[in-house]
């Protein structure tokens, strides 16, 4: 997949697919490959056109909270067939009027020729243009345009901020379901405190990346993906109270075989089921025997092995 990143004359007519897409759930999925099946059957090349970091963010809105970083919304792109996305700094259009952005920017530049949103996509200076004037610009520039109707699943709307909800409250499962895949939290793995090589319980720590989704603190069940391998693991996230650890950390107890360096390297920490609220413990004797009896819980509930035969299956 080819990513742009500056706004320059295309020369090859295509779909656009338009939205910030976070977390790249069921319903955008809908859209992108409604659009991708567009630009197959009609000779056109496939886009997305999106933002670098989130609108949210730069109005100071709650929903600032993401959740997913731009390197994994970029890998699930590329994993649907888009052949470029048009990403994008949110500053450089805030400014910019519903009418110059469709006419000067979409059509004209870009050659869109086909445009793709969903039912509530907003756009323009103070989010002034909606679907319907979208369809209404376009449409007199010949330009089709195709709105994307709710998705929902168990009698609600699939959204992101549904999505983020569940995860503030641990409901990982239903979270996954709507993502289609597990929820994750990707990162450089850091030095950590070492505690828990004290008790045999070795960890690997990450940090959450900035204004990402806080998923509810506590223990998880989780899968640990290090260079393209999933290990089976166990995950804290929180302040880490009995032992006074600083900021919000994500770490992790590798519970397969695993041999090998792996600080500075970027692993993904897929979160599957919260198993219990993090809490202190008198010392580290008594948080690794608690520690055990989640592992041999989340085993008896066979967890991962409902993942890999599932869930796993239709993610990106």
């Amino acid at each position: 997949m080819q990513i742009i990143k500056e706004i320059h004359k295309q020369h090859q007519p295509c779909c656009i697919a338009l939205g910030f897409f976070d977390g790249v759930h069921m319903g955008h999925r809908r859209l992108i490959n409604s659009m991708t099946a567009h630009a197959s059957e009609n000779g056109l090349s496939s886009a997305v056109f999106t933002f670098s970091s989130s609108p949210a963010a730069a109005l100071g809105k709650s929903s600032a909270r993401t959740l997913m970083t731009i390197e994994s919304k970029l890998s699930c792109f590329d994993s649907l067939s888009v052949d470029k996305c048009f990403l994008m700094n949110f500053t450089d259009f805030r400014d910019v009027s519903a009418e110059t952005f469709v006419n000067d920017i979409l059509i004209d530049t870009l050659c869109a020729k086909a445009v793709f949103c969903g039912y509530n996509y907003r756009f323009g200076k103070f989010a002034s243009g909606s679907c319907g004037l979208l369809s209404e610009l376009c449409e007199s520039k010949g330009v089709e345009v195709f709105v994307t109707a709710p998705v929902c699943a168990d009698g609600d709307t699939v959204s992101s901020t549904r999505i983020r909800n569940l995860i503030e409250n641990g409901k990982m499962r239903e979270a996954n379901t709507l993502l289609t895949a597990p929820f994750s939290i990707s990162g450089t793995i850091a030095h950590g405190l070492q505690n828990g090589r004290k008790v045999g319980i070795p960890t690997i720590n990450q940090y959450l990346p900035e204004n990402y989704v806080k998923p509810r603190f506590g223990v998880y069940a989780s899968f640990a993906v290090i260079d393209g391998k999933r290990y089976r693991s166990i995950t804290n996230i929180g302040v880490r109270p009995t032992v006074s650890g600083h900021g919000i950390n994500c770490e992790s107890h590798i519970l397969d075989d695993f041999d090998g360096d792996i600080y500075g390297k970027n692993v993904r920490t897929e979160l599957l089921w919260f198993e219990r609220d993090e809490r202190k413990f008198p010392d580290l004797a008594e948080l690794a025997k608690q520690i055990h009896r989640d592992i041999a819980h989340i085993n008896q509930l066979k967890i991962y092995e409902i993942y890999n035969n599932g869930v796993l299956e239709n993610g990106c």
